[in-house]
């Protein structure tokens, strides 16, 4: 397991959704999938390298690359070099004390760019929702970009970042600054580990508190009801799960699947409750074993009568957790219906553990 996943798991942590800042061609993409974490966000600044990237990345859903080069400032006309170690090093600071110690790397290029800041990367492209693993290599920027994510720093769990006692680069940042930044955003240093030249990476997290119980309201109208599913699959009679659509509402919070659809286009699953209710909320708990990703694009649906079908929520390529904590929460403030449909948008299969409706 890569460092930045096994010190989110350590921290019991899970990775939701990943913004990696100077990606390269995306090494790592199939750590990140195979975690579940949805949407995955690949930003690197080189053009040659960002066309290796889309490639790598064309055929994963939910990873997406970006071409960008992020500081502190928005805007602002850099020199970008280019080094000679496959970009490995290459930064828009210039050699300080790397040129001693790695004499071996040279620049061999520049690229004129222009400036973004993280926080306008997600204003854009993920806007609501900040990713809550960032990894950051950016070759002694590493503060810059900091710097530059005031708005975003609040909602982050974990960031790795490349770690040095003293610059590297002109310009560039010590470990310290960084750990200074990052403490008054309840970011903490956990993990460090640096070479013999005092060079490395650190993990900052966020301190994980007792989250509050959730609201019972009147009890789950979902219990025990009558379900169905759009197909069955073969797993559906695996030990770990209930036979049938029944599984997800049996009360039984596992943290595996309690029904399993087959592979289909827009697979679904739905509760009758029996009779119209006033609902204040649908809670649905991820399968957390595996997969879980096959649900980032679900969406809720109310129905009245079984037949007409109005969205109250999308979930738009998020990933989203279950037992570990952080069930999806769609807040309905009193909206009447008899049914509740699951239904997913792409060709897969569907796979949940709970469903809870209040």
């Amino acid at each position: 397991m890569l460092d930045q996943l096994a010190a989110m798991d350590a921290a019991f942590l899970p990775v939701e959704s990943i913004l990696h800042i100077g990606a390269s061609e995306g090494q790592e993409r199939f750590d990140y999938q195979a975690i579940g974490a949805s949407p995955c966000f690949y930003v690197e600044p080189i053009s040659t390298v960002v066309e290796v990237l889309k490639r790598n990345l064309q055929d994963m859903p939910g990873h997406y690359p970006i071409q960008a080069v992020c500081s502190d400032k928005e805007g602002e006309v850099i020199n970008f070099n280019v080094a000679s170690n496959g970009g490995q090093s290459s930064s828009f600071l210039a050699f300080g004390s790397h040129a001693r110690l790695y004499p071996g790397v040279t620049f061999t290029g520049v690229e004129t760019m222009v400036t973004t800041t993280v926080d306008r990367l997600i204003e854009t492209h993920t806007p609501g929702r900040v990713p809550n693993l960032w990894v950051i290599d950016t070759q002694g920027a590493d503060l810059h970009v900091l710097k530059g994510a005031r708005k975003s720093l609040a909602f982050v769990d974990g960031v790795f970042v490349e770690a040095s006692l003293r610059p590297l680069y002109n310009g560039g940042c010590s470990l310290k600054e960084i750990t200074d930044f990052l403490e008054p955003f309840g970011l903490l240093m956990h993990w460090l580990s640096l070479d013999e030249n005092g060079n490395g990476d650190a993990f900052f997290r966020r301190e994980k508190g007792e989250r509050p119980p959730l609201p019972t309201y009147g009890g789950n109208l979902a219990l025990n009801k009558p379900a169905s599913q759009s197909s069955w699959s073969e797993w559906s009679d695996n030990f770990l799960a209930a036979r049938g659509p029944g599984g997800g509402v049996n009360g039984h919070i596992s943290g595996y699947f309690g029904f399993h659809t087959g592979e289909e286009d827009c697979p679904w699953w739905q509760v009758d409750l029996e009779s119209p209710h006033l609902l204040n909320e649908v809670r649905v708990f991820n399968r957390v074993d595996g997969a879980r990703d096959r649900a980032r694009t679900l969406q809720v649906l109310l129905s009245d009568d079984g037949e007409r079908w109005h969205i109250v929520h999308d979930q738009a390529g998020y990933t989203f957790g279950g037992k570990d904590g952080r069930p999806l929460r769609v807040m309905l403030s009193g909206q009447r219906a008899r049914y509740v449909r699951l239904q997913l948008k792409e060709h897969t299969y569907l796979h949940l553990d709970e469903i809870e409706i209040y």
